[in-house]
C-alpha cells in the first residue's frame, strides 16, 4: 500500500472502535403527585411542568452544563407524562455521563391561557400559542376545536424561562442506568414532593428510519357524554404510545410519544396531521408494538378512557384508507374488553386518511431538492410492497 492508503487505512483502524461504543440514547419523562406550586391553587388551579435536562462537566470545580433536550410543556397537570423524549449520544468508554433533570411549573403559558385550569389529567397536554384565545364549549353539541391546546411537538420554549419555580430535580448517571440491575426504568422521590420516573433505552433499534407524515380520523366515538338535553358529545383525542419491553424487571411498559388536540362535542372527529420522526416513533422499528388511545376530554376531573388499538406503523400503512375519508373497511379498531375478557365493546373507528414515510436517506432529490415520499404498504418480512415516490 501508498503511505496515503496505509494513513486512510490506520485512521478507519482508529475511528471504528470510537464509532462502535457510541449509542444514541433515548430519554422519557413521567411524574406522579407533584406539588402543586400554581397560584391560585386553592381555587383549583394546578401547575404546568416541563422538564429540562442538561449535561454536567465530570470537573466538579466547574460548574460547566450544556442544555440537551426540553420537553413540552403540560397543562394543569401534576400527573404528567411528556410525549416529548430526549436523545443524546452516549459514549460507553466515557466513565460519567451524568445529567440534571428539572421540572418547572410554566407560568408564562398559565397568564397566556388565563382561565382557572382546573383539570387534572394523567395524560393530556393542553398548552395553546399566544395569539389563540380559549374556545367556549359550542352549543346544544355543536361541534368545534377547542382552542386550549398546543401540539406537544411544537416548540413551546418560548414559554419557558429560568425564573419558572422548580417542583422537582434529580441527577442521574446514564450508564448507571443502562446497567443497572433494577431495570430501564428508574424511580426518584423528589425532596419537593412526588415521583419522577427516568426511562433510559437505546434509541435506534430497526434499520427504518425517516419521518411519518400522517393524519387520522374518528369514525362512530362512542357517545358517553349526553350533555344539556341529551344532546352533547364526547371531546375525542388520541394517544400514540410505544411498548418498552424491560427484561431486567420482567415488566412490559408503554410511553406516550405523541398526542393530538381534542375536539369539542362531537364523534366523528377529524385530527390535525402531524409528523413524527420514527426514531421517536418506533426506534426505527416500523414493526415495533404501538397502542393508539383515545380519550374523552374532561375540563373537570380525569380524562375518561374510551378504548385502545394494538398496531404498528407498517400496519398503518396498510390500513390507509381507500374509499375516502369515510371508508369504515380499512379503519382500525378501537375496542374495550370487559373486565372479566368475555366481552369486546367497539368504542371508535380510526381511519388513517395518509401515513406517509418521508424518506431519511433520500430526502433530498438531486435536481430540485424536493423530499421523497415513499407511500404504500408493507409485506409480512417488512419489504415496501406498491411503493409509490412522488416529490413534494
Amino acid at each position: 500500500l501508498c503511505r496515503s492508503s496505509r494513513a486512510l487505512v490506520l485512521a478507519l483502524a482508529i475511528s471504528l472502535p470510537q464509532s462502535i461504543n457510541n449509542m444514541r440514547v433515548q430519554i422519557h419523562l413521567r411524574a406522579e403527585k407533584l406539588t402543586n406550586l400554581a397560584r391560585g391553587k386553592y381555587l383549583g388551579r394546578r401547575s404546568s411542568p416541563y422538564c429540562t435536562i442538561v449535561s454536567k462537566s465530570e470537573n466538579t470545580n466547574t460548574n460547566s452544563t450544556k442544555v440537551l433536550g426540553r420537553t413540552e410543556v403540560i397543562h394543569a397537570n401534576t400527573f404528567p407524562h411528556f410525549t416529548k423524549s430526549v436523545i443524546i449520544e452516549y459514549d460507553e468508554e466515557v466513565a460519567w455521563t451524568h445529567l440534571k433533570i428539572t421540572i418547572r411549573d410554566c407560568r408564562a403559558l398559565r397568564s397566556i391561557i388565563g382561565r382557572g385550569g382546573q383539570r387534572r389529567r394523567r395524560s393530556r397536554d393542553d398548552g395553546e400559542e399566544e395569539q389563540q384565545r380559549v374556545a367556549r364549549k359550542p352549543f346544544f353539541g355543536l361541534g368545534g376545536i377547542h382552542n386550549n391546546y398546543t401540539d406537544d411537538h411544537d416548540d413551546n420554549s418560548n414559554y419557558c424561562s429560568d425564573n419558572d419555580p422548580i417542583m422537582g430535580e434529580v441527577d442521574v448517571e446514564v450508564g448507571e442506568l443502562l446497567k443497572s440491575d433494577n431495570g430501564k426504568e428508574q424511580k426518584f422521590e423528589l425532596s419537593t414532593g412526588g415521583t419522577l420516573y427516568v426511562f433510559v433505552t437505546e434509541s435506534i433499534q430497526g434499520t427504518d428510519r425517516g419521518v411519518l407524515d400522517c393524519q387520522i380520523r374518528g369514525l362512530d366515538v362512542k357517545n358517553i357524554e349526553s350533555g344539556l338535553l341529551g344532546l352533547g358529545a364526547v371531546d375525542p383525542y388520541f394517544v400514540i404510545s410505544k411498548k418498552e419491553n424491560d427484561t431486567k424487571k420482567g415488566t412490559t411498559c408503554y410511553y406516550d410519544v405523541y398526542r393530538s388536540e381534542h375536539v369539542h362535542d362531537i364523534i366523528n372527529p377529524f385530527w390535525k396531521p402531524f409528523q413524527i420522526d420514527l426514531e421517536r416513533l418506533c426506534n426505527n422499528d416500523v414493526h415495533k408494538q404501538l397502542k393508539i388511545t383515545v380519550w374523552d376530554q374532561q375540563d373537570r376531573g380525569e380524562d375518561r378512557w374510551l378504548g385502545e388499538k394494538d398496531t404498528t406503523v407498517a400496519e398503518m400503512m396498510r390500513h390507509v384508507a381507500k374509499r375516502g375519508n369515510a371508508d369504515r373497511e380499512s379503519a382500525l379498531r378501537v375496542e374495550a374488553r370487559s373486565e372479566k375478557g368475555d366481552k369486546i365493546d367497539l368504542r371508535a373507528l380510526l381511519v388513517i386518511l395518509k401515513a406517509d414515510v418521508i424518506s431519511a436517506n433520500r430526502k433530498m432529490m438531486a435536481n430540485e431538492g424536493s423530499v421523497v415520499i415513499c407511500s404504500g404498504r408493507f409485506d409480512t418480512v417488512g419489504v415496501m410492497i406498491e411503493n409509490d415516490e412522488s416529490s413534494r
